[in-house]
């Protein structure tokens, strides 16, 4: 008798009550998220290919391109919390290489894939609309005590559900953000998965090669990813490595060595704060500037004394800009040094110093007779007379890697390519960070050299994982008179931290 009055007691409390009836539709929904997820990935065939499609929860939405032991390309292509995974399991390379040997043009195989792929799409998501009832149904039998009708009203509402949730996907879809993607993966393999994804078809076959090689034995996967080649690059395409604040740190070079190789890089910009204390015996760190085989353009930061200029020129690759220009095939470099780069210790430029010395750059922009293509310096304050009038602004000192717009003109924050030196190592480190920068001429005689892709890569420690964000510019963006698309428009770098 006191068992039911304890039962009824229990049942009536409405503490109780109102805790069943919050994790009672809790655990119904985790149930049907977890069946529904479980069942949801779905494989299939495409010639050489073997491919799946997953799908998956996270905030913000996103789509992935997975290409296993290589990496992952991301793209925030909605706003929902549902990631799609497209993972390439497989490539047969000499499969490819013979159904290529018919087509002229790879990117013709290409249009003659991507329906199919299309095709394929569709039935998974058909398949998880299905499922979302198939997973209603399921949680019904759990809770539903043999109730029939309960048991169809929760199919129902499971694909309906589903069916819903997709719809909304599809109509908040953004097929452009995969021209601004995010790659995760291993350094050495970043180009090849970039330039996949950039020209289709055309350097899979050898791609898929070198990834047999590592796909085989994974104990030589490090020396076997040393095999690859840097791919070649666009006619008329220039690549330049942007580096910026190494402060004293040897390990950078570590970092940047292998971008150089990789990515193909013409010329490395490096917009100061080589050292921490500017004394020229820190320069003997960076010897290895000289064994990058590419030319090295050297702008001074406040870190940066007459000592460690005067030292540095001895390097034979590296040129020393502090005030003037210098014309790299065709594209036409301004430098700016530090103000504080004249004076021997380390010392911070005043805020009307920096006002003065950014008006005497702007006279000397107005003096030169032909225009500027980009402007490197340390302190963004530097240019602040010359927004508008130079599409593309390098600098640096803030140790924040960093693409903004303002107006017509790209600030572009290469951070700190040295982890910030010795003070990365009192704190929270910042990551090993560079941007990539692709300029491209138009092929009409005498055009003018645009901005065409930017590449912030960052790396947190030097045996972890490498993450790049690529922007995409759009050729009127670049180009002197264009119209502002307000992209990235609104928001100009801001005041720099002094460092």
């Amino acid at each position: 008798m006191q068992s039911r009055e304890v039962a009824e007691k229990l049942r009536t409390n409405p503490v109780l009550t109102r805790a069943r009836e919050i994790l009672l539709p809790v655990t119904v929904l985790f149930l049907f998220l977890f069946f529904f997820t479980l069942l949801a990935g779905i494989k299939g065939e495409f010639g050489p290919f073997s491919i799946s499609f997953d799908l998956g929860w996270g905030w913000p939405g996103e789509s992935r391109l997975v290409i296993p032991l290589l990496g992952e390309i991301k793209a925030h292509t909605h706003r929902w919390p549902v990631i799609f995974s497209l993972r390439v399991e497989k490539i047969d390379p000499a499969l490819l290489q013979h159904e290529l040997a018919g087509d002229a043009n790879p990117q013709e195989y290409l249009a003659e894939l991507l329906p199919r792929l299309q095709r394929f799409f569709y039935l998974f998501l058909a398949k998880l609309a299905i499922l979302g009832g198939v997973a209603g149904g399921i949680v019904a039998l759990i809770f539903g005590r043999r109730d029939f009708h309960r048991f169809w009203r929760s199919v129902a509402a499971g694909f309906l559900g589903v069916l819903l949730l997709l719809g909304s996907v599809a109509l908040d879809y953004d097929r452009e953000a995969f021209k601004n993607p995010r790659y995760e993966g291993m350094l050495a393999f970043a180009p090849w998965v970039l330039q996949v994804v950039d020209q289709g078809l055309t350097y899979l076959p050898e791609l898929s090669e070198r990834l047999s090689l590592v796909a085989g034995n994974m104990d030589r996967l490090v020396t076997q990813v040393d095999l690859l080649t840097p791919l070649a690059k666009a006619e008329g395409e220039i690549k330049i490595l942007h580096v910026s604040d190494i402060h004293n740190n040897p390990a950078a070079f570590e970092f940047i060595k292998p971008l150089i190789e990789g990515f193909a890089v013409d010329l490395v910009i490096d917009t100061g704060d080589l050292t921490d204390y500017g004394t020229a015996i820190e320069t003997r760190l960076a010897g290895t500037i000289k064994t990058l085989d590419v030319p090295y353009l050297f702008i001074p930061g406040n870190h940066d004394s007459p000592e460690v200029i005067n030292s540095l020129k001895r390097l034979p690759n590296l040129v020393v800009l502090r005030k003037g220009t210098y014309n790299f095939q065709g594209l036409t470099i301004l430098g700016w040094e530090d103000p504080a780069a004249r004076s021997s210790g380390v010392l911070l430029a005043g805020a009307e110093e920096l006002a003065a010395e950014a008006e005497a750059l702007a006279g000397y922009l107005e003096s030169l007779s032909g225009n500027v293509d980009l402007l490197a310096t340390h302190n963004i304050k530097l240019a602040d007379k010359v927004k508008d009038r130079i599409p593309v602004v390098l600098h640096g000192h803030d140790h924040r890697a960093a693409v903004l717009k303002e107006g017509e003109t790209y600030f572009i924050n290469a951070g700190t390519s040295g982890a910030a030196g010795l003070r990365g190592l009192e704190n929270e480190p910042p990551p090993y960070s560079v941007a990539l920068l692709r300029f491209n001429r138009g092929k009409e005689a005498g055009a003018a050299f645009r901005l065409s892709t930017v590449d912030l890569v960052r790396v947190y420690s030097l045996g972890g994982k490498l993450t790049l964000e690529r922007m995409v510019v759009d050729e009127h963006e670049t180009t002197p008179g264009g119209e502002e698309d307000g992209g990235e428009g609104g928001r100009g770098p801001g005041p720099a931290q002094e460092q």
